[in-house]
């Protein structure tokens, strides 16, 4: 029986985000796959970080998607993502053209940037 493909999502609550989840969500749902959604956060933004996750959570179970959910602390989600990618085997990482902004904690447009230089599996960019 062949595995579940693995999709990671990278989410700051942005809009952007949002659309890259449920991008992923769609494939998942295609593919019979398992989505992992990772938040990195800055010290002090924990209550942020735990926010994002809920609503991610949430569009899963509505969806009944198997998946996991991960907080990082951490200053670049683009390594984050990268490494995840890698030590835990992903078929593919999905993530928003761009995020909140250098005030928030995950800064899409240099994100998706370097997710796409730095991965070693398939990169799906979603814009809209």
């Amino acid at each position: 029986m062949k595995e579940k493909m693995k999709i990671l999502v990278g989410v700051d609550g942005s809009d952007y985000s949002t659309w890259a989840l449920m991008e992923a969500i769609s494939i998942a749902k295609k593919f019979s796959g398992h989505i992992k959604v990772i938040t990195v956060y800055k010290r002090g933004h924990m209550d942020e970080a735990t926010k994002i996750q809920l609503k991610a959570k949430q569009l899963l179970e509505e969806e009944r998607i198997d998946s996991s959910l991960s907080s990082i602390l951490g200053s670049n989600p683009s390594r984050a993502l990268v490494d995840t990618a890698k030590n835990e085997k992903f078929d593919l990482i999905v993530v928003g053209s761009r995020g909140l902004g250098s005030a928030a904690a995950f800064l899409l447009g240099s994100v998706s940037k370097q997710v796409v230089s730095k991965a070693s599996c398939d990169v799906l960019v979603v814009k809209k």
